[in-house]
């Protein structure tokens, strides 16, 4: 049988894998959500400078899952569990699946992992996460990601399965604190866009970082999570990443609200799925159950809400309670 993949999700991350992986596969299946979309993307993805190599091929065709064993869901979180169920059916015993969405199941408000379980019960859910931005992905620049499953073997093999000459695989057994980290580093990335729009420097930008790390190892700990997955590629990385370059959606949304743009207006000028925007309220509840104190992601959350201006907001932060460090 011939080695093929499915990816679920045409975005400019799923796009992004299958040019990276395609010397990998005999044929990569990419998955588009309609015919319209599939006409759209050739020859190469809008967002992306590379086109798709010719054993890519586009569809919307999930019975091409017949043909494949290995399938990566990289579809917006929203749609993650939607996606789940529609493919269940076509899920046979030896189809193995991973998923790089980050994010949270905002509709069933779990972990993209309790999702997973739930729909597939037998099986053991595995996470793609780190940072990587897609362009730089598509164009072979030396990326690092993180394999997280409960699963040893589940995360050996799909380590295995995406190392490629530019894409170097660590595994990980704190899914919990990986899928942590590439949620609550989306919301910090509008924190330090805010930040940016407002025209604060560097200084700002290294203690919204190290001050963001903080709120998300003591979530991701008191969820049961692993300190040094926050300070790892998945936590620290990624969030180094998203906070520092405009290629991150969610640090050019939190420019445009700090230019006093709508939200509305701030979502149509970036073009594209702000996950940080998406998942905001949910992990502040959780926070809140959780008894942890999370005042960036809280002020990030005001300034969405319209309760406060972006400066509002830098000036209640700094002007909190002292307290250790």
């Amino acid at each position: 049988m011939s080695k093929n993949l499915s990816i679920i999700g045409a975005g400019a991350w799923g796009s992004a894998l299958a040019i990276a992986l395609y010397d990998n596969f005999d044929t990569i299946y990419l998955h588009a959500h309609t015919q319209n979309e599939v006409k759209t993307l050739k020859p190469k993805h809008p967002a992306l400078p590379t086109p798709y190599p010719n054993n890519i091929k586009i569809t919307c065709d999930f019975s091409k899952l017949q043909d494949v064993k290995d399938i990566l869901i990289v579809t917006p979180s929203y749609a993650f569990s939607e996606v789940l169920e529609k493919i269940k059916p076509l899920i046979n015993g030896t189809h193995q699946i991973a998923w790089g969405t980050k994010g949270f199941d905002t509709a069933k408000r779990c972990f993209l992992h309790e999702s997973f379980e739930r729909i597939f019960p037998n099986r053991n859910g595995c996470i793609i996460s780190g940072p990587s931005f897609a362009f730089e992905v598509a164009t072979n620049k030396p990326t690092a990601l993180v394999v997280a499953s409960v699963d040893k073997n589940t995360r050996n093999y799909f380590a295995k399965l995406i190392q490629t000459n530019t894409l170097r695989a660590y595994t990980n057994a704190d899914i919990v604190g990986v899928e942590i980290g590439g949620s609550v580093k989306n919301i910090l990335a509008i924190a330090a866009g805010i930040a940016a729009g407002l025209g604060y420097g560097i200084n700002t930008q290294a203690a919204l970082i190290t001050r963001g790390l903080a709120e998300m190892s003591r979530l991701g700990i008191s969820l049961g999570a692993k300190n040094s997955t926050f300070v790892g590629l998945s936590g620290l990385g990624d969030l180094v990443l998203t906070c520092s370059d405009d290629l991150s959606r969610n640090r050019r949304f939190g420019k445009e609200l700090a230019f006093n743009h709508s939200i509305k207006n701030a979502l149509a000028n970036v073009g594209s799925t702000v996950e940080g925007l998406n998942t905001l309220e949910l992990i502040l509840s959780i926070a809140n159950k959780e008894q942890v104190e999370m005042p960036i992601c809280e002020q990030v959350y005001q300034v969405t809400q319209g309760k406060l201006t972006p400066t509002e907001a830098v000036n209640y932060l700094m002007s909190r309670e002292q307290t250790n460090e």
